[in-house]
């Protein structure tokens, strides 16, 4: 017998659509969600493979290996000297989320390339269970807020990052629901822990070091508070509201403050010594300044493909619809943010009447707002929303890929998703019926337990049987119109007239597997429909309903994930080949050298993970003047190295080039063979100036004038001269001075060693300089000037003197005072409200005590 029927054997009303979906066993959401990661990501946890990324390969492992490496010899390092002439390493954020908690931890568990695999994956598994709590806490059901995690654990706008090797952008997204539980917590207990415990969210955020998508986050959270705010005080008075919010805006300021030792250091590098600043507010045009923000936005065929991901396709190393079958109009797609038909379809439920339960008034609509703008501004130029909020809002015109937003359209929908299952039992419940028949309130459905005839569904059940249905028409429609070639001729005519032939080949070749895509959509829209048909007929009860939605929705994001998620042979990373072997042995026996590398368009950083130090290589953040020096536009071919400009080569202590082939008539010293025979690469000696040279003269000019003398092969020798925009305290003894330098001691952030010089000199460091750097020259404290455009230079006297160079950055320890400071007070408020808290408890539990005694004696009296 069912428990349906037993309880209505009992003279009990029967349990409701509703209660069965809050019915679901505790126990088993979690295990859905565990279960889904390893499965996920089976073959990274079950072998000794590093998760693939294509930036993890372009600099992420070479960052945190240098980083890993340091905190077990040298100390935490402040400085990277192995790749383009040496960066910051807090400020520039080479070392990504080196404060992360999580990171730390994991790099003294495991090697790196399995850590930055293992980061990934728990945030990933963890976005689940916050996202559960974020849905428990709007009072969503157990069965839909499961559904809800799940769905964002799968979400493929997060999970196919792992393919680019987008992990800050990762933590971020999976942090999302945690920031907004507990935001939404604070208005529910309304003590110091909920803003404490934020606090300490957002500075975890802040130390993930992807500042753009924090930054989009933590303008949603703002405007759901201003929301809940503006609810709240029309509930209980603006006095009530405006201190809760006041205390969110505090704790807020204090996580950041907490953060304080990555972010302010960060802020100013990027906004004073960062190329970052020079391609967006400092460009040379504000139309520049525009389409470089606006680049990687979504276009129109992204946008369809939100619903259907084969239609715009992607570039990944797999087979089947996502292997080179990009046809928009970015440079490529390594990515995907489908947002789930599945999902679409099931948020479209939450807008079927008023909801019930404990989400708040109107969070549809914000959920709908939030998730609308983050969608349009996705779009970059394509609409207006973006172009107002890129004049308008500060900090924008410094971000690029506006199509980061589309995180929080995908927050948005899925939370509106786990909304609308329990707006749809509510539904197939009865519960918006004015009346219900005498003896058929409560259940509201079809079958034996009460409802209409079986032959027929209650009007709440067609509403939400005929929005599925209407819906998977339109998919199905869609295959209609992509299989007849419809679909393809409007868009190429319509909306992209301007597609490039190549772009046309690729979607005609893509044609296949678009058709198969509009109708595997509609199978899951048909699906849909017919499982909550079987609901609204009383053949299956809640937890079965959310069992198969689950299963449903999942699969549908499980199959757009497999592609982007790939395994490597860690021996690609750890193991050098013949060339980086020679190199290895040449750092051994010689003194300090650079090698300039052109594999990669010059943006080659593997070397740099065998201890060998680069003048190219990549970044993101590197110091602006450097990339002038070495000619780099953006992330482009270090033009002043690869064409042979002697000065640059000579400066920057340049003593092999790893070119990719060969150089015809020019003898290597090492060479890599393919199997079949061709020459993958090769070392050639190149006779580069040494790290530290002393000259006697300099040539003094204005600032921003130094490039272009350094530069001049015919008019500047820096054998015997350097280029300085300051004049030293003292005077060098002129062009017949000399010297040599010998190395003490080189470490990340120091450097030790003597110089003998023949008169007043000047040594020339060929490491970049920054305002951090400091030097003692026997002792002494002296000037760091900057010289020949970018690199570091100090006056010596005649003779033998001792120099030692340290990284002592003034910044670094005020932020990190304040950071102490922000982190103590956090942390005393959350202390100060939990022990408040128990204490309080604990009176009330011995005042209930003490009446129920009191009862007991008054009975006993009267006994």
């Amino acid at each position: 017998m069912s428990a349906r029927r037993r309880s209505n054997a009992t003279g009990a009303p029967p349990p409701t659509l509703r209660e069965q979906l809050d019915a679901l066993p505790a126990w088993v959401a979690p295990l859905v969600f565990t279960l889904t990661t390893v499965i996920l990501f089976r073959e990274f946890i079950f072998s000794r493979d590093m998760l693939f990324g294509s930036d993890t390969l372009a600099l992420g492992y070479t960052a945190r290996l240098f980083f890993a490496e340091a905190l077990q010899t040298t100390g935490f390092p402040a400085w990277n000297p192995y790749i383009l002439g040496g960066t910051p390493f807090l400020e520039s954020l080479v070392g990504g989320d080196a404060l992360h908690p999580l990171s730390v931890a994991l790099f003294y568990l495991t090697e790196p390339y399995r850590a930055l695999g293992w980061k990934l994956v728990l945030h990933v598994g963890l976005s689940g269970f916050f996202m559960f709590g974020w849905l428990r806490i709007l009072g969503v059901s157990r069965g839909a807020a499961m559904l809800g995690g799940l769905g964002f654990l799968l979400s493929p706008w997060m999970v196919s990052l792992v393919f680019p090797g987008h992990d800050g952008k990762i933590f971020v997204t999976a942090m999302t629901p945690l920031l907004f539980w507990l935001a939404e917590w604070m208005w529910h207990r309304r003590d110091l822990l909920p803003p404490a415990l934020l606090a300490l969210a957002i500075a975890t955020v802040i130390f993930s070091t992807h500042f753009q998508m924090a930054y989009f986050l933590f303008g949603g959270l703002g405007a759901y508070m201003i929301f809940r705010a503006i609810q709240v005080g029309r509930r209980e008075g603006p006095g009530p509201a405006g201190r809760h919010f006041a205390t969110f805006l505090l704790f807020s300021i204090l996580g950041a403050g907490a953060a304080g030792i990555q972010l302010i250091p960060a802020v100013d590098y990027v906004t004073e010594h960062s190329r970052r600043a020079a391609t967006t507010v400092g460009a040379e045009t504000p139309e520049a300044a525009r389409a470089f923000s606006a680049s990687w936005s979504l276009h129109p065929e992204e946008a369809l493909a939100l619903a259907v991901p084969e239609f715009v396709g992607a570039n990944t190393r797999s087979e089947g619809w996502a292997a080179e079958s990009y046809w928009g109009r970015n440079a490529f797609k390594l990515n995907h943010e489908y947002l789930g038909a599945g999902v679409l379809l099931l948020a479209l439920l939450a807008f079927l009447g008023p909801l019930r339960g404990g989400a708040p008034p109107g969070i549809r609509w914000f959920l709908l707002g939030m998730g609308g703008v983050a969608f349009l501004f996705a779009l970059g130029a394509n609409t207006p929303v973006w172009r107002l909020f890129y004049e308008i809002v500060p900090g924008i015109s410094l971000f690029r890929a506006p199509s980061m937003a589309i995180f929080l359209t995908g927050f948005g929908a899925l939370t509106l998703m786990a909304l609308g299952v329990d707006r749809g039992a509510d539904l197939l419940d009865g519960l918006d019926e004015a009346k219900a028949p005498v003896g058929k309130k409560g259940g509201g459905r079809t079958g034996s337990s009460g409802g209409p005839p079986a032959s027929s569904l209650r009007p709440g059940a067609l509403r939400v049987v005929r929005t599925l249905g209407v819906g998977t028409a339109l998919f199905l429609l869609g295959g209609v119109l992509a299989a007849s070639g419809i679909l393809f001729q409007l868009w190429t005519a319509v909306v992209y007239p301007g597609i490039s032939d190549q772009a046309i080949a690729t979607l005609e070749a893509s044609r296949g597997f678009i058709v198969i895509g509009f109708f595997v959509t509609a199978v899951i829209g048909g699906a849909l429909t017919l499982v909550w048909w079987a609901a609204a007929r009383g053949l299956i009860g809640g937890v079965v309903l959310a069992l198969i939605l689950t299963l449903v929705v999942g699969a549908d994001l499980f199959r757009v994930n497999v592609p982007f998620i790939q395994t490597l042979d860690p021996a690609r990373v750890t193991v050098p080949d013949p060339n980086l072997r020679f190199l290895q042995d040449r750092v051994r026996e010689e003194p300090p050298f650079r090698v300039f590398s052109m594999i990669q368009g010059g943006q080659d950083v593997e070397p740099a993970n065998f201890g060998i130090e680069l003048a190219g290589g990549h970044h993101p953040n590197d110091l602006l003047r450097y990339n002038q020096l070495i000619g780099m536009r953006g992330g482009g071919v270090p033009e002043n190295l690869a064409s042979f400009n002697e000065n640059a080569l000579y400066i920057l202590n340049v003593r092999y080039l790893l070119w990719p082939g060969s150089i015809e008539g020019v003898e290597p010293v090492s060479q890599v063979q393919l199997q079949d025979g061709r020459i993958w690469a090769s070392v050639y000696p190149y006779p580069g100036g040494p790290r530290a040279r002393v000259v006697g003269s300099y040539r003094q000019v204005g600032e921003g004038e130094a490039l272009s003398v350094v530069l001049d092969e015919e008019g500047f020798d820096p054998r015997r001269e350097t280029v300085l925009e300051r004049r030293p305290a003292v005077e060098p003894g002129g062009e017949g001075v000399g010297g040599r330098v010998e190395w003490i001691e080189r470490t990340p952030d120091r450097l030790h060693f003597r110089v003998e010089a023949t008169g007043p000199a000047l040594v020339v460091v060929a490491e970049n300089w920054f305002p951090a750097w400091t030097a003692r020259v026997d002792g002494e404290q002296t000037e760091v000037l900057r010289a020949d455009h970018t690199l570091r230079a100090i006056s010596v006297p005649q003779g033998r003197s001792e120099v030692v160079m340290t990284y002592e950055s003034s910044q670094l320890r005020v932020a990190l005072r304040l950071s102490l400071a922000s982190l103590l007070l956090v942390t005393g408020a959350g202390l100060f409200a939990g022990v408040r808290s128990r204490r309080e408890r604990v009176g009330a539990e011995g005042s209930a005590a003490s009446r129920e005694v009191g009862a007991a004696d008054g009975n006993e009296d009267a006994r």
